[in-house]
């Protein structure tokens, strides 16, 4: 008798779905395909040199460390610098308030292990981060999307959703946000709203994860403070990384929480990896240590923000009215909204075959609504590669424009 498969699979398992932007990264990268699909940083800004440069000495110095096993919690040397790198932005934390996590993606899972459970809810953003919403979907949770607009999560909206929340005898466990150049949309959510979200959180009894990777990207001003520098009540766990300003091969990313919640991270993460890396994570603790960290950003930014501003005119010039898109401040994306009725989701076999991708709409909803809507990263081609790129998705959407929308 033939063996059925799927009988074998766990409920959780059976929900699981691939991340559709990995999935878009395999197809695109054969020959001739401009890719606005992936969130990957410009391999013009890794800092080859100084990595070398810092391996080496640690492979002479202390080999029989950055080669062992290490501590779950993470580098101690690492875990201080961090405190350092976090301070400057107004959260003050303790080494023991940090974890050193492989990726954000490993701490948005922990964030899951430690607090879900099937039937919890979960408070995001529309549209909110699509690795997110993967995580928590594996953990069976009903998750309820709160719009935002150009100042990030609506308040008013989310103070409707906790009410009626309340008045149902349920509560969220927490609730997710992307403050600072939120992916996909790249809206910056404003001061009065930081601290708005923070008194809902308290008044209904509630958490906040806050996934922050793209504060040092910012382009025009300073983002304002992150809400864990405004928590004080130990509400917020923090979750950041260097993939964005050091490079995501070295995998190092952290949580910062209250030293209870810590621990209980620590506890899970044992369970999954027993410890990061010890190599990368000293590897980012000297280039810190050595204020590399601090000295790169200016130069990243500074390539971003043309990078931003060749797509942001590139759209201006090829795509036909109807369309709209974001003016992000900082961060790696934009998001473009075509008119209603359009299907971006049906289109990308087409924009593939005609050289260039992009991120579906509907995958950073957990409405399953956005399908008129893209993600376009503009961090990673080439300015000439922007223009280009721009210039078939222009003419991809202006060959499907709805009638309706041809005589406006």
């Amino acid at each position: 008798m033939p063996l059925d498969w799927q009988e074998f699979y766990s409920a959780s398992a059976r929900v699981m779905t691939r991340s559709l932007i990995r999935e878009l990264l395999k197809l695109t990268r054969r020959g001739g395909i401009i890719s606005f699909a992936g969130g990957l940083p410009d391999p013009a800004t890794f800092p080859v040199e100084e990595i070398k440069a810092i391996a080496t000495r640690l492979l002479d110095r202390e080999a029989n460390l950055v080669l062992q096993y290490g501590p779950t919690e993470g580098d101690a040397r690492l875990r201080d610098e961090l405190v350092k790198w976090m301070a400057k932005d107004g959260i003050h934390a303790s080494r023991d308030q940090v974890l050193v996590t492989l990726g954000s993606q490993q701490g948005l899972d922990l964030v899951g292990r430690v607090f879900l459970d099937p039937g919890d809810h979960v408070i995001v953003e529309l549209p909110t981060y699509m690795a997110a919403l993967q995580v928590f979907r594996s953990y069976r949770v009903e998750m309820l999307g709160v719009p935002q607009d150009g100042s990030g999560m609506r308040m008013d909206l989310l103070e409707e959703t906790l009410a009626r929340l309340a008045r149902d005898g349920r509560r969220p466990k927490f609730i997710y946000v992307g403050p600072d150049f939120q992916n996909p949309s790249g809206a910056t959510m404003s001061d009065d709203r930081r601290t708005r979200l923070l008194d809902l959180a308290q008044q209904y009894g509630t958490l906040v994860v806050e996934d922050n990777p793209y504060r040092e990207l910012c382009f025009e001003g300073a983002p304002p403070p992150p809400l864990a520098a405004l928590d004080r009540e130990g509400r917020v766990i923090y979750l950041s990384t260097f993939s964005k300003t050091l490079c995501p091969g070295l995998r190092i990313a952290w949580m910062a929480a209250s030293e209870e919640f810590i621990r209980q991270f620590v506890t899970a993460k044992q369970g999954m990896d027993l410890c990061c890396p010890a190599l990368t994570q000293a590897i980012a603790a000297e280039f810190c240590a050595a204020g590399h960290i601090y000295h790169r950003v200016g130069a990243i930014v500074e390539r971003y923000r043309r990078k931003r501003d060749t797509m942001l005119a590139a759209l201006s010039r090829e795509m036909p009215p109807g369309v709209t898109w974001t003016h992000p401040h900082g961060g790696l994306f934009l998001w473009v909204r075509l008119p209603e009725g359009m299907d971006t989701e049906r289109m990308l076999p087409l924009a593939v075959e005609e050289g260039v991708a992009y991120v579906v709409g509907s995958g950073f909803h957990a409405d399953g609504g956005g399908r008129n809507a893209m993600r376009l990263n503009f961090s990673f081609p080439s300015e000439a590669e922007i223009e280009e790129g721009v210039r078939r998705l222009g003419r991809i959407v202006k060959k499907h424009l709805p009638a309706t929308a041809r005589t406006k």
